[in-house]
């Protein structure tokens, strides 16, 4: 381990990471990757804690109730915001119980069909849906997910009848799509990239409002005239309510740091990942604005929580 550094004083001796999804997921990944390259370079021992459940709020929650000395930090993904706004009887606040350090990353959703299908792009799936109403399927993660309301907004605004259907998982919904049980899938691009680059599935949007570097070749909703459809994964780091603001700032410094390095980039590249950093406030600013959003679409296509 390398000395530590001036400045790293800010930093308690251990730290945890609370990740609240089961290991070897991306996130997950991230975490570790992040937690030993702070490490080496402060001193600090840094540990991954695994704590999955109810999508996200049990690990949230043991952190929201940690002591706020910087020994305990969080992974914070999109179901972070979402499930509280499903479930508002959580014991926490995606805004008001914790400290934004920084958003970190993130990875595109996709729309695609399956490498056979007739469906060469976003206009094909379209005409498809409006020959014969419900007949075109889509799946995804969910219900309630960020990817279902990605779909729920293209059936909006296309106005288009998709009849959705729900999957535990991204797995299940793609290995649908290959089979030809539904039309296409919405899902992270990290979860199909192993499929689109075999050809097993044809990507056909980025639902997004510019295209990725991840599919460079994949139109944006946007660009096809489908504006405000974002529904890419986003990875951040939060800490209790109350962490003291030297030790925030030394941690933001720290990720800051880390995030720069191209050993660091390559391995988050290597999850399907798109390096993209914003800390303190307009990272705070950021999780108020999804608050918002989810509110408004959970109301509007009458989601439910499981």
């Amino acid at each position: 381990m390398l000395p530590a550094v001036a400045g790293a004083q800010n930093l308690p001796k251990n730290i945890r990471i609370i990740v609240p999804y089961p290991a070897g997921g991306a996130g997950d990944v991230l975490a570790r990757v992040l937690a030993q390259s702070v490490s080496e370079k402060t001193g600090s021992t840094i540990i991954v804690e695994d704590r999955p459940g109810a999508g996200s709020i049990v690990g949230t929650e043991f952190a929201a109730r940690a002591t706020p000395d910087g020994t305990t930090l969080l992974l914070v993904e999109n179901p972070y915001v979402l499930s509280a706004v499903l479930h508002p009887s959580v014991h926490y606040h995606p805004v008001d119980s914790f400290e934004p350090l920084c958003f970190v990353a993130d990875t595109p959703a996709v729309l695609a069909v399956g490498g056979k299908s007739d469906i060469k792009n976003l206009d094909d799936f379209l005409k498809a849906a409006k020959a014969k109403a419900g007949a075109v399927t889509y799946g995804s993660t969910g219900p309630a997910s960020i990817v279902h309301i990605a779909g729920e907004l293209l059936r909006r605004d296309a106005k288009v009848d998709l009849t959705y259907v729900p999957y535990a998982g991204s797995p299940p919904a793609m290995n649908a799509a290959l089979s030809g049980h539904i039309t296409a899938v919405i899902a992270n691009y990290s979860d199909l990239r192993a499929q689109i680059d075999a050809g097993g599935l044809r990507a056909i949007a980025v639902p997004a409002n510019k295209r990725t570097p991840l599919l460079p070749d994949v139109p944006s909703l946007a660009e096809l005239g489908f504006k405000d459809i974002e529904a890419s994964v986003w990875f951040g780091f939060v800490a209790p309510k109350g962490t003291p603001k030297n030790v925030t700032d030394e941690l933001i410094k720290q990720f800051t740091a880390a995030m720069d390095l191209p050993d660091v980039k390559e391995k988050v590249k290597s999850q399907g990942l798109v390096t993209s950093l914003s800390c303190g406030a307009p990272f705070g600013a950021f999780l108020a604005d999804q608050h918002k959003k989810y509110i408004q679409f959970v109301r509007e296509f009458d989601i439910k929580g499981e």
